[in-house]
């Protein structure tokens, strides 16, 4: 787990735990297996969010296919030169852009639906203009406003 002690803050509450899980059993592993595990830790750790992001999802679209298919796919992929590799490269869809990238879709009915927004009330009460008061523009009380305005004397 050392690999993740920078990132270990940033890292989700049930992220952690899936991690510690998996540590659980790294005591009784053999040794190739605990070293092709850390290296893998090691690995996943020097990745940006994006590229974790793209990692999920391409792990996400791989689980869909049986071990056959792709193992098929991947015989097919190596028998390409390093031309055909390039170009096949070059051809790829770009990836998405953003940092919370789903791994699939998710179906419609399983959707929130957003609550509806009012469009605000553009009729609201009218306000007489001989009610307002010069200076301020505020609305002045209907005494004052028919009350005409005298200088006041002062002695």
């Amino acid at each position: 787990m050392a690999p993740l002690k920078p990132q270990w803050q940033t890292i989700s509450a049930a992220q952690k735990r899936k991690w510690l899980a998996m540590s659980k059993n790294f005591a009784t592993m053999p040794l190739e297996e605990k070293n092709k595990l850390h290296a893998r830790v090691q690995e996943w750790a020097q990745l940006s969010p994006q590229q974790r992001a793209q990692a999920r999802l391409n792990f996400g679209e791989s689980a869909q296919h049986s071990g056959d298919h792709k193992r098929a796919k991947w015989e097919a992929y190596q028998s390409l030169s390093a031309e055909e590799k390039t170009k096949l490269a070059a051809t790829s869809p770009t990836p998405p852009v953003g940092a919370a990238t789903a791994v699939k879709k998710v179906a419609s009915h399983k959707l929130a639906a957003s609550p509806a927004v009012k469009a605000p009330n553009l009729t609201g009460p009218k306000i007489d203009i001989d009610m307002l008061d010069p200076a301020t523009l505020l609305p002045q009380s209907a005494q004052t406003a028919a009350a005409p305005s005298s200088p006041s004397q002062s002695e």
